[in-house]
């Protein structure tokens, strides 16, 4: 009984670790596009998006951590397709420096 409790509650802490890494790279973005700092994206926010999605996809499995699991996930595929939207938009107005 004891052991349930502990496995639904990793689960759950996976889930909300997925949200909040999710959540980092969001607002680390969204600093450095608002301070005009350059920060490489390939570089920190690849391993932190890959810890969200990995993080998400395990808090999928449980019932009770689907729903961060899928916030995780969805807050991930939003910053992919954030970065998607941006290179397209950028290439358009200058696409050889």
């Amino acid at each position: 009984m004891e052991l349930e409790s502990l496995k639904q509650d990793i689960f759950r802490w996976v889930g909300w670790l997925s949200v909040v890494i999710g959540l980092i790279v969001l607002a680390i973005a969204n600093i450095s596009i608002l301070s005009g700092y350059d920060v490489p994206l390939s570089n920190q926010f690849s391993l932190l998006l890959f810890l969200s999605f990995l993080f998400a996809i395990i808090a999928l499995f449980k019932k009770h951590s689907r729903p961060l699991g899928l916030w995780g996930l969805l807050i991930s595929l939003y910053f992919i397709f954030f970065l998607i939207v941006i290179f397209f938009i950028g290439w358009t107005i200058n696409p050889f420096p």
